[in-house]
């Protein structure tokens, strides 16, 4: 009897916010006007991150709510929404599948438009998804939610790229490691929250509750036109080749192939194959509820638990990882993680104990988004000085067709064979992925050996 309150009071927000918004892209466009904090060089050359960079992660972090609290329940509640197994990692696939076409649109709309009007349209079309999943309405109504998130997550996901590299270029690896820390900060909120409502209210409220909360990214959106010098940034840089140019940017480590096949590997692994099925083996390997110091625990709020655990700890990993890789190089940190990743998941296929799979599933998700982390980091160091939209949107193709693939062959695998089979499978690929780091393909373009 509240919902339609409650509905209108959310649409009187979302239209003063985007009106508001619309308001200040007219009025500053590309000028910078009083209380504009201007990107200099200077600031560029700084190892620090700008403002901007923070509030561009905590909007992104709350555009995530609906799509990482899906990950975590929808394998469990499939049968309740009058979804078949099977069709789990169509859903969660969805999206990313969509993004190989969206990707380059990105790229086109911010040349075109600037920043703020598509990250606008974007924030509020992520709460329409959300709305859409909490209201079960169907298999066909869910995978057009799932594609319409799709299109969201390749315009928020390619701003937040094009500001941090035109706003933290000297520091690209602590930048990008905050904006990691930021993001999952608020995908750890939703999955422990999120996963609590849904046990304790069911998952129709739960949801449209999560989905409201998406709507809090609106009034950050008007911190981050003030703090912008101007709608365009990190998007019209062009190489100049001169000296002062160069010195602001880390010479790349790897050739733009290599980060993209690393970019591949590393989603279809992490974000692809242990995100989608974690919920369905821990089910499977601990039952439906689980007894925790002699409290009964559901195991949605279990498996919330790890994801919250796999995303409050980038708060501290992130940053230190991406500082490391300033500070040691892409490479070295690329090979440490990639063999760390690679042994975790052999670990996780070969012990079943409940106690095994909590620890190597808590090891895996901090060494495989350490990777995705480190490869983003050396996508950006040859993206830098070039089209950065463009070069940024092929990574981000590559990167999702890993994690679209990922879930479709882990639950056709586990389905035909069982669960442990995807994760052999992911391992052999980061081996071969080691082992193509030393080949002439994995070598920056002025390394490559000549005739």
């Amino acid at each position: 009897m509240n919902r339609r309150p409650l509905g209108r009071r959310w649409m009187f927000f979302v239209v003063f916010a985007v009106a508001k918004l619309v308001a200040i892209a007219y009025n500053e466009r590309s000028l910078p006007q009083k209380g504009v904090t201007p990107v200099s060089d200077s600031q560029r050359q700084s190892w620090k991150p700008h403002p901007a960079v923070y509030i561009t992660s905590a909007i992104l972090a709350m555009t995530l709510f609906g799509d990482s609290l899906l990950y975590t329940v929808l394998p469990l509640y499939a049968p309740e929404l009058g979804i078949p197994l099977g069709a789990v990692g169509v859903l969660l696939s969805a999206n990313r599948w969509i993004r190989l076409l969206t990707n380059p649109l990105a790229a086109r709309v911010f040349k075109r438009l600037g920043l703020l009007w598509p990250l606008t349209g974007a924030v509020t079309a992520s709460f329409v998804s959300t709305f859409i999943y909490a209201q079960a309405w169907g298999f066909p109504l869910f995978l057009a939610a799932r594609a319409l998130w799709g299109l969201c997550w390749s315009h928020l996901r390619l701003a937040n790229f094009m500001i941090i590299l035109g706003t933290s270029a000297k520091g690209l690896g602590l930048a990008l490691g905050a904006h990691h820390a930021i993001t999952r900060l608020g995908s750890a909120f939703t999955v422990a929250f999120g996963g609590a409502l849904i046990d304790n209210l069911g998952y129709r409220p739960g949801m449209t509750i999560m989905a409201g909360l998406t709507l809090l990214a609106l009034p950050l959106l008007l911190i981050l036109a003030r703090l912008l010098p101007h709608h365009r940034v990190g998007i019209d840089k062009k190489p100049t080749g001169t000296s002062t140019e160069q010195q602001k940017h880390r010479a790349p480590e790897f050739s733009a192939l290599f980060c993209r096949l690393g970019g591949f590997v590393a989603s279809f692994t992490g974000a692809g194959i242990l995100v989608s099925t974690l919920s369905l083996v821990l089910q499977q390997r601990l039952g439906t509820t689980f007894d925790i110091a002699g409290i009964t625990v559901g195991i949605a709020t279990i498996s919330g638990l790890l994801f919250a655990v796999r995303w409050t700890s980038n708060l501290v990993v992130a940053p230190v990882v991406g500082r490391l890789t300033d500070l040691w190089g892409r490479r070295n940190v690329i090979y440490g993680f990639a063999t760390g990743t690679m042994l975790l998941l052999t670990i996780f296929a070969l012990w079943t104990s409940p106690l095994a799979t909590i620890i190597a599933a808590i090891l895996m998700f901090v060494s495989s988004q350490s990777l995705e982390l480190a490869f983003e980091a050396a996508a950006g160091d040859n993206a830098a000085t070039g089209d950065r939209a463009g070069a940024m949107s092929l990574f981000a193709s590559f990167y999702d067709f890993g994690a679209a693939s990922g879930p479709l062959l882990a639950y056709a695998l586990g389905t035909a064979f069982n669960f442990h089979v995807p994760y052999y499978l992911g391992a052999l690929l980061l081996a071969g992925l080691l082992i193509l780091a030393g080949t002439r393909l994995a070598a920056p373009q002025h390394h490559r050996p000549t005739g």
